[in-house]
């Protein structure tokens, strides 16, 4: 049998993770010298105390560390979480409904296609901004709108903005050709991509939406991760 330590509790997928895990013969212990290995969040504060063991964690490199968000299956279903909660903030923060509405997608990677495919039963008004010539065509073939970002001058009408795309793209000029009722949501990780300063002092709506799993479906979500540390401690171990 095969035992584990959870190193902290404050990330809720972590809980879901661990009954997961002890459903498929897995066994949480109190006693960290017990364990084969430790299983903490997203994120977590500190591992200093846990680098003697082997340790599955999210976002974390170094010696002795797995990083399940670079797991394949983590990365594809964590997109649709990520885009099912997006669909769920959209609906909670506008005073618009999604049918019938623009929305301009920001990026075209995993949680921007999984988005679209979200939005297409809502709406088929959906434009997709993206540099990768290879990611508008896939747009393209998707139903949307591709359009490169000096092309958003002529398509200003949008009433939902996602971003995904985590690097600054969407600065003041961007930003001023947007409608004032629009709701922009952004996914991507730090520093994000839509300029939080401009957006405030323009009187724009932005909500900055990060760890949406770990809030929307973090049972979902936590079983995920369970899947992804089995994959790996059953090669590893």
């Amino acid at each position: 049998m095969t035992n584990f330590y959870v190193a902290s509790f404050d990330d809720k997928r972590v809980a879901y993770a661990s009954d997961y895990l002890q459903k498929f013969g897995y066994k949480a212990v109190d006693n960290l010298s017990k364990a084969d290995f430790v299983l903490t969040g997203v994120n977590p504060p500190s591992l200093d105390a846990y680098r003697d063991f082997h340790i599955c964690a999210g976002n974390v490199s170094g010696d002795n560390v797995f990083d399940y968000t670079k797991n394949e299956r983590f990365a594809a279903e964590n997109a649709y979480y990520t885009a099912e909660s997006a669909v769920c903030i959209a609906c909670q923060n506008s005073d618009l409904s999604l049918i019938n509405s623009n929305v301009l997608i920001l990026g075209y990677g995993r949680i921007a296609k999984a988005l679209h495919r979200f939005l297409i039963p809502y709406t088929s008004h959906i434009t997709v901004c993206a540099r990768n010539g290879v990611q508008r065509t896939t747009a393209e073939m998707n139903g949307a709108l591709a359009v490169t970002l000096d092309e958003l001058e002529q398509q200003n009408d949008f009433d939902f903005v996602f971003n995904t795309v985590p690097h600054p793209i969407i600065n003041e000029r961007e930003l001023r050709l947007f409608k004032k009722d629009a709701l922009l949501v952004d996914l991507a990780s730090f520093p994000g991509g839509i300029d939080v300063h401009f957006t405030e002092s323009l009187g724009l709506n932005l909500i900055v939406a990060r760890g949406l799993p770990a809030k929307y479906s973090p049972k979902s979500a936590g079983e995920t991760v369970a899947k992804a540390v089995i994959e790996h401690i059953g090669v590893t171990l």
